[in-house]
């Protein structure tokens, strides 16, 4: 037993200096951008070339190509254009002998790996945006617009007060406008959450949703501005009708 449990030890001992070693070897560098250049660097002063193979799961990206000694260490600029882990073999003459060297770095939509702070930041604001759109329909529910109508122009109010309590008016009555606001706001945060989980097919749909929604958001601003416009001359028609709120002086 003291002989196996010694055995298992000097196994497990070798294993462990096995992967600390092959750590060091394969090491990883900071992470690249997608569709963005990305400089990939290998020092060796002693160097009189150095050539690189990159590839990721899908296949070979770039085979033996040369890299550009600039003075201080040998670089290559590479653009990658998918969101996967590239790994990097290389081989140079480092001090006239040829040896081999391999790395490795993630290539994400954001440059950076996930941040929980961000991402939670997103959500709270995103819980916070459906709050307000619950709110509104609420309040809209309770709303007796008819009353509402009818007391705009009731009472001693002057020009002023009725053309801003009006606006109000309209704005909330057609609650579907804030309602579409507050949804092309959800649409944005959820495209900041997907960019920062790094995931690029769900990206590209929340992109071409927001692209949509924000054509969509034209329609409802010119919406906003012809019920303003109507608005407006309905309420000069009607204080003109009642000539402008002066009396007739007697």
């Amino acid at each position: 037993m003291k002989i196996n449990s010694k055995v298992m030890f000097l196994l497990c001992f070798l294993m462990v200096i096995t992967f600390v070693s092959s750590s060091e070897t394969i090491g990883q560098r900071q992470d690249a951008q997608v569709e963005t250049p990305y400089i990939i660097s290998q020092p060796c002063a002693s160097c009189s070339y150095i050539n690189i193979t990159i590839l990721n799961k899908d296949g070979i990206i770039a085979q033996n190509v040369a890299m550009t000694n600039n003075g201080s260490t040998w670089v290559y600029n590479f653009t990658p254009n998918s969101s996967l882990r590239h790994d990097v073999n290389g081989v140079g003459d480092m001090n006239g002998i040829d040896d081999s060297f391999a790395f490795w770095f993630d290539v994400t939509l954001s440059g950076e790996r996930s941040n929980p702070t961000i991402i939670l930041s997103d959500i709270i604001l995103l819980l916070g945006v459906i709050g307000i759109a619950l709110l509104i329909s609420a309040k809209h529910q309770k709303v007796d617009f008819s009353s509402w109508d009818k007391n705009l122009t009731s009472g001693d109010k002057n020009m002023g007060q009725i053309f801003i309590q009006g606006f109000i008016y309209n704005l909330f009555k057609h609650t579907f406008i804030w309602l579409y606001f507050l949804g092309w706001i959800m649409v944005l945060i959820l495209r900041d959450v997907v960019y920062r989980f790094n995931s690029a097919v769900i990206y590209e749909y929340f992109t071409l949703i927001a692209n949509i929604y924000s054509l969509g958001l034209l329609l409802v601003l010119i919406f906003m501005i012809g019920t303003f416009a109507s608005y407006m001359r309905n309420s000069i028609s009607t204080l003109a009708d009642n000539n402008w709120g002066v009396g007739d002086g007697e």
